[in-house]
C-alpha cells in the first residue's frame, strides 16, 4: 500500500471539496491518480416496501440490507440483512439521524461485512460487522468505518484511543491521524472517503494541519 498525503493550508471547502495545498495545486495532485480515482465504487439506496434499503457490493450482489423503524413508541431503527426471504441477521441501528444508518454492504470470499451508523442522543459513531460479529467489540475499536474492497481485499478504517489507522487484509496501520472526514451529509458529502476500486482519498487532521491523502495500491 502506498500513501501519498499533501498538507493543506486550511480544511477544506466543506461545499464544494476543494483544498488549498501548501505546495503545488490541487489540479496537479488529483491529476496523479485520475484514472484510479475514476474506478469509483457507488451504491444507490432504494426503498423497499418504504424503507430504505441497499444491496451488496463485492463478489456478490444477493445480499439486501435493509433499515426498519419502529411504527410506536420510540422511533427505534433495526438494521436488517436479507438473502431472498431469508433473514441472516438484524442489529439495533440507533435513532434518526440527518445519515442513513445503512452505509455500505460488502461481500468477499465467504465472508460479508454490514457497516451501520449507529445513532443515539450520546453517540453518532461507525459499527462494522463482519458475519454477524461486532469488529469494533472485537477489536478495541471506538469506532470503525469506510469498509469498501481495495484491490479485492478487505479495507476499513478505525479508530483506538483516539488514533485513527487503517485495517487492510487484516493487518492494522497506525496513522497516527486525530480525524478523518466521514459520514458527512448533504452539501458536505463531498469531504467523505471517496472509494475506489484500488484506491482511497480522505482529508485527515493531525496535529491541528490538515492534510489530502490518497491511499492504495497504485
Amino acid at each position: 500500500m502506498q500513501l501519498e498525503e499533501h498538507p493543506l493550508n486550511g480544511p477544506p471547502n466543506a461545499e464544494s471539496g476543494v483544498f488549498e495545498p501548501l505546495h503545488g495545486t490541487q489540479e496537479d495532485i488529483l491529476a496523479v491518480h485520475a484514472s484510479d480515482r475514476a474506478e469509483r465504487f457507488s451504491s444507490e439506496v432504494i426503498l423497499v416496501q418504504g424503507e430504505p434499503g441497499i444491496w451488496s457490493l463485492g463478489e456478490r450482489q444477493d445480499l439486501l440490507a435493509v433499515i426498519e423503524t419502529a411504527a410506536q413508541g420510540e422511533p427505534r431503527q433495526t438494521a436488517r440483512l436479507m438473502r431472498g426471504d431469508t433473514l441472516l441477521f438484524e442489529v439495533d441501528a440507533g435513532l434518526p439521524s440527518p445519515a442513513l444508518p445503512l452505509q455500505g454492504l460488502w461481500t468477499y470470499g465467504d465472508h460479508w461485512a454490514l457497516e451501520v451508523l449507529f445513532s443515539d442522543p450520546d453517540n453518532l459513531v461507525g459499527r462494522l460487522y463482519i458475519d454477524g460479529e461486532l469488529v469494533n467489540e472485537q477489536e478495541g475499536y471506538e469506532e470503525a468505518f469506510g469498509f469498501q474492497l481495495l484491490a479485492g481485499r478487505p479495507f476499513f478504517f478505525y479508530q483506538r484511543e483516539g488514533s485513527v489507522g487503517y485495517s487492510f487484509d487484516g493487518r492494522e496501520t497506525d496513522l497516527g491521524y486525530d480525524e478523518i472526514l466521514h459520514y458527512r451529509c448533504c452539501s458536505e458529502s463531498s469531504l467523505n472517503p471517496l472509494q475506489a476500486e484500488n484506491m482511497v482519498a480522505f482529508f485527515a487532521l493531525r496535529d491541528q494541519v490538515w492534510h489530502y491523502v490518497e491511499l492504495g495500491d497504485f
